[in-house]
C-alpha cells in the first residue's frame, strides 16, 4: 500500500501556474525551496493511493482551502525570489 500526501500535487500545480507569470528563479532548488516552504504552511492531506475514494473527498477539503495555498504558494515564491539559496 502506498500514501502519498496529496497537498504535494496541489501546490505543486499552484505553483508551476503562478511561476508561469512571475520574473525570478525557476532552477529544480528553487523550487524545491518554493515547495518546502508553502509545504510547511500548508496541512498535510495523506491518503491511500489504491482509494478513488478518498480522492474525491479530499477535492473537496483542498477547495476549502484554496484560499490558504494561494497565500502559501505567494509567500514562497516571494521569499525565495527576495533570497534565493542556489
Amino acid at each position: 500500500m502506498s500514501i502519498i500526501n496529496v497537498m504535494e500535487a496541489v501546490v505543486r500545480e499552484k505553483l508551476n501556474t503562478m511561476l508561469a507569470t512571475e520574473d525570478c528563479c525557476k532552477c529544480e532548488h528553487c523550487l524545491d525551496d518554493m515547495m518546502a516552504i508553502a509545504l510547511n504552511k500548508l496541512p498535510s492531506k495523506y491518503v491511500s493511493s489504491h482509494n478513488g475514494e478518498l480522492f474525491s473527498k479530499l477535492d473537496a477539503a483542498v477547495r476549502q482551502n484554496a484560499v490558504d495555498i494561494n497565500i502559501a504558494v505567494t509567500a514562497a515564491i516571494d521569499a525565495v525570489s527576495k533570497r534565493p539559496s542556489h
